[in-house]
């Protein structure tokens, strides 16, 4: 223990520009895959350097009726807990909640249709090309973009082609996160998966595209901070 007081100890480690700095998330690579995603994304990178390219993204989420990681979905407020009903002091948590699964494309131009498909129901390959590329993807190309400039970056997929677990320069995936709070916002909760597929939809339609746009025109520097310097150089702090 030394015999220094705190202020003391403070006051010089800013002396010297040390800085406590909170961790940040980022995804868990291997060294394998740390080359893997640095090569693909060099790839990538030299294909957006072309102006007419216009990106696509895909992305896959489930929801459930509540989320606990919502903050305002934790607690209660109460003077007296011994008064206040059990069903609001405890959270009564399903072994298998039901969930929904949601598909989105996205690009700077807008937000596809989306499909949803319950946790019960397994989703072939057949009917992913039917229901999500054929019935949703092609009819919001056609729409909004020219088929031969469109650059997409589905979400995994195809492995040898696409950078893997690389969300640091996928917007969709923080557009992801920004649906979520706003489908929970406020200790929101759906009854039904049906009220909840409703919610979805609504804050699908209230999300700010001219965020959405300035999240796609950094994609390009994103990807050169990766290409030059490895996936952990697009994880901001």
């Amino acid at each position: 223990k030394c015999n220094v007081h705190r202020r003391t100890i403070q006051r010089e480690l800013i002396d010297m520009g040390i800085h406590y700095r909170k961790q940040k998330r980022a995804p868990r690579y291997t060294e394998k895959q740390i080359e893997e995603v640095s090569t693909r994304v060099r790839r990538l990178y030299r294909t957006s350097l072309n102006n007419d390219v216009e990106l696509i993204m895909n992305d896959e989420k489930y929801f459930t009726l509540t989320n606990e990681s919502v903050s305002t979905n934790r607690g209660f407020y109460t003077s007296d807990p011994s008064a206040t009903p059990s069903e609001v002091k405890f959270k009564r948590i399903q072994k298998y909640p039901a969930k929904l699964l949601g598909w989105t494309a996205i690009s700077e131009k807008g937000i596809s249709k989306p499909f949803f498909a319950k946790q019960t129901q397994t989703i072939s390959e057949r009917a992913y090309l039917k229901k999500c590329i054929e019935a949703r993807l092609m009819p919001f190309l056609n729409s909004y973009h020219n088929i031969e400039k469109v650059l997409f970056w589905p979400d995994l997929v195809p492995k040898e082609k696409y950078p893997q677990n690389c969300h640091q320069a996928r917007p969709i995936e923080t557009i992801g996160q920004i649906l979520e709070e706003k489908v929970y916002g406020g200790g929101c909760e759906a009854k039904t998966i049906d009220q909840l597929k409703r919610r979805i939809q609504r804050q699908l339609k209230r999300i700010d595209m001219k965020s959405v746009q300035a999240m796609f025109s950094s994609i390009r520097k994103q990807l050169r901070k990766i290409a030059h310097k490895g996936p952990f150089a697009a994880c901001s702090f």
